[in-house]
């Protein structure tokens, strides 16, 4: 950590001591009163936090207690809402093109040299922390007009059509702030920042929202504002966590315990890094996320408090703890996606673990449909013995004495004439009242738009009943349009419709959830943050859905947080388990919706993206030069107009093509009107560097602790209190 104390910032005038605020307390109960000292403070280790930049004023409205105001020279109350007004007057500002606007340092540094290099104009990169922007600013002019012909040049060049945005001037000023509270009494207050400090709130509106801690108010080398919240480092965490993990979503306290330590790290490691803008940090994804007080959850408040401290570090010193999203079951080494380093514990890692155990069931099957599913849930339940060969009259008759029979319903007194599909839908929509439902819940209009290739009139009763099966979402009402009703009905498609009948009856019901735990015929699910266990009957039918197919297991293979669907009678007791396997495979963060993702783009709509950063008109073609062992293009080489080519490393890749990670393979196509079209299968979100969030979900739930897991994504680090690395608390 850089600093152990935040002291006073300095109270001072251009020239000379200002002299304290005038000020009459007798006259102005409310007023600013100066104040021989503070009754609350804010604990150590500090960080400040940039959330707005470049503000002319600031606004802080009237709250309980009202506000300190701290400065080097002195502090004061003030129990009224004010507004602080910065030295430099908007209109003094000057005007610049802003070619691109940039997520990371690297890309921008290059940036600002290569347009200094071609134009021979000033250019800058202002940071704005609340966009988590790099805003590249080329030139200096006293107005639009001046500035149009170097937006047309960088325009031509095949940068993009940039905007012509305002430029603070370099003017000198004086570093004071002027306050006029809300009923209008004036003070100017010299010194380069004023702490805002609530007098007894908990919290401070800052843009409209709560923060813990105060607002730094700090005059910028632009003589603007930069609008900063100053708390305590743990407090601040507080509004880290849950913005990067959610703990509705990612509910393992164990993964959010090692968020918070990666978080931690992250901070006293980079506190200072925007020094000359008087914040430590800014709160958006190019640092970490930071939400503030409304973020925070009592989980992760948990977490934090359970690591209270901690933080990772090598050698003594902490790390760069670069977390991300979603790695795809592998993160990289440093170096593919920011070249040039090569920090010996940001190493590529597998995000992966084939640990697989056995749920015991009945027997094995081929492959089945979702009807066909049904059939069998139906079988269970009611415990038929399904026929060899064709559906008969008998077998019809127990099916639908066996379903009334679940409900408490009597027999049915009919039979019908024959076990054709015709006979046995007209029965059906008898026994159930299928069809004079349908005469009041659907239209003769639906009837003739759900089946319009058979003629319904010449079987109404039929049709009238599939109409209600249909629209009420039983199964396998759809299969009928166009089917003979002469022929023999298959008994899956009879004991599917009944089992469908059942579950609107809450006779057959569902409950699914996460596989927590598997011992013996013992099952235990999570969800929502509940854990229940059901144990399955001997004989109890297990089936495995991958995709859309299902198939029934002796021994049904299951993976550690597979989803699961168990059916449970009208008693609550199993009847069947389908284990649902993961299409994302076995990875730790299969259950990302970035697990897997698709993106197609034509090449204009690259070249868009692509000359944010390099200059390009054209694109002719794109080829991977260099792909490390987690399989992330580490270089990929540009063709532009005329032939010319230029490569590109790292994750400017990824934002250059507007991919969600470097993990992809691509195919190129081309456009009925001739333009080329690139179409990239991937995997992954983020920067695929150290921790993966949501694999350490993944790890959580499959039983690691949260220094386990740390130290499989950080190689060789050691997790120790703050102090032990010279970082005071």
């Amino acid at each position: 950590m850089k600093r152990t104390a935040i002291p006073l910032l300095a109270f001072l005038a251009a020239c000379s001591q200002a002299p304290p605020p005038q000020v009459a307390p007798t006259a102005q109960p409310n007023g600013l009163t100066r104040v021989a000292s503070v009754s609350k403070t804010i604990a150590e280790p500090r960080i400040r936090v940039g959330l707005l930049s470049n503000q002319h004023t600031v606004t802080f409205p009237r709250i309980d207690g009202g506000y300190y105001l701290i400065t080097d020279s002195g502090s004061w109350l003030l129990r009224r809402g004010f507004t602080d007004t910065a030295p430099v007057e908007e209109t003094t500002l000057h005007y610049a093109v802003q070619v691109s606007a940039l997520s990371d340092k690297p890309s921008s540094d290059a940036l600002v040299e290569k347009l200094r290099t071609q134009t021979g104009q000033r250019v800058d990169a202002m940071f704005d922390p609340a966009a988590g922007l790099y805003r590249i600013l080329a030139g200096d002019f006293a107005d639009e007009r001046a500035a149009q012909p170097l937006r047309d040049q960088l325009t031509s060049s095949g940068y993009g059509a940039g905007m012509i945005v305002r430029r603070p001037t370099d003017q000198p000023f004086p570093r004071q702030h002027e306050i006029v509270d809300d009923e209008g009494r004036r003070a100017t207050m010299s010194g380069e920042s004023i702490l805002v400090l609530p007098a007894t709130g908990e919290t401070i509106p800052i843009d409209q929202k709560p923060y813990r801690g105060a607002a730094r108010v700090f005059i910028n080398n632009r003589g603007q504002f930069n609008i900063i919240n100053e708390l305590n480092l743990e407090d601040y965490l507080r509004g880290v966590v849950p913005a990067e993990l959610g703990p509705k979503a990612y509910d393992e306290i164990e993964a959010l315990k090692a968020q918070a330590v990666a978080a931690r790290t992250y901070a006293v490691r980079n506190l200072g890094q925007f020094q000359t803008e008087g914040y430590d940090i800014c709160p958006g994804p190019a640092c970490q996320v930071y939400k503030g007080f409304s973020a925070e959850e009592p989980m992760t408040d948990q977490a934090v408090r359970a690591t209270a401290g901690l933080i990772m570090t090598w050698e003594g010193k902490p790390i760069d703890a670069l977390f991300t999203s979603t790695c795809g079951g592998e993160t990289s080494d440093v170096g593919t996606m920011f070249p040039g380093r090569n920090e010996p514990y940001l190493k590529h890692v597998r995000c992966v673990e084939m640990d697989m155990t056995m749920l015991p069931g009945r027997r094995d099957s081929g492959i089945i449909n979702e009807m066909q599913l049904n059939a069998q849930l139906f079988l269970a339940i009611s415990r038929l013995v399904p026929p060899s060969g064709p559906m008969s009259i008998d077998d019809l008759v127990s099916a639908v004495g066996a379903t009334r029979q679940l409900v408490g319903m009597p027999s049915a007194p009919t039979l019908p004439p024959t076990s054709r599909r015709g006979d046995v839908l007209r029965y059906l929509a008898t026994v159930f009242r299928f069809a004079e439902y349908a005469d009041t819940l659907t239209l003769p209009e639906d009837r003739k738009y759900y089946f319009p290739q058979t003629a319904i009139d010449r079987v109404p009763q039929v049709y009238a009943a599939a109409a209600f099966l249909l629209k009420f979402g039983f199964l396998p009402a759809e299969s009928i349009d166009g089917i003979e009703l002469d022929g023999a009905i298959a008994p899956d498609e009879v004991y599917g419709l009944l089992g469908s009948w059942l579950r609107k009856h809450g006779a057959l019901n569902e409950v699914s959830g996460k596989v927590l735990t598997v011992k013996g015929r013992e099952i235990t699910l999570k969800s929502e943050g509940k854990e229940n266990t059901y144990t399955l009957l001997e004989g109890t039918p297990t089936f495995r859905k991958l995709g859309d197919r299902y198939q029934e297991y002796k021994l049904v293979p299951v993976m550690i947080g597979d989803r699961a669907i168990v059916y449970l009678d009208a008693r609550k007791m199993p009847i069947a388990v389908v284990i649902q396997a993961s299409t994302d495979g076995a990875s730790f963060d299969r259950t990302s919706s970035y697990a897997d993702w698709t993106r197609s783009y034509r090449a204009d709509e690259l070249v868009a993206a692509i000359n944010r950063r390099n200059p390009i008109k054209q694109l002719l073609g794109l080829r991977p030069l260099t792909v490390d062992a987690a399989h992330r293009v580490a270089e990929m080489e540009v063709t532009a107009e005329d032939g010319r080519k230029f490569v590109l490393r790292g994750l400017p890749i990824r934002w250059s093509l507007n991919v969600p990670d470097n993990l992809f393979v691509f195919e190129r196509s081309v456009d009925p009107d001739g333009v080329d079209r690139y179409t990239f299968y991937g995997k992954g979100w983020g920067h695929g560097v150290g921790m993966c969030q949501v694999g350490a979900y993944g790890m959580a739930f499959r039983g690691f602790t949260f220094d386990k897991i740390l130290k499989w994504y950080y190689t060789g680090i050691e997790i120790v209190p703050m102090e032990a690395s010279g970082v005071r608390r």
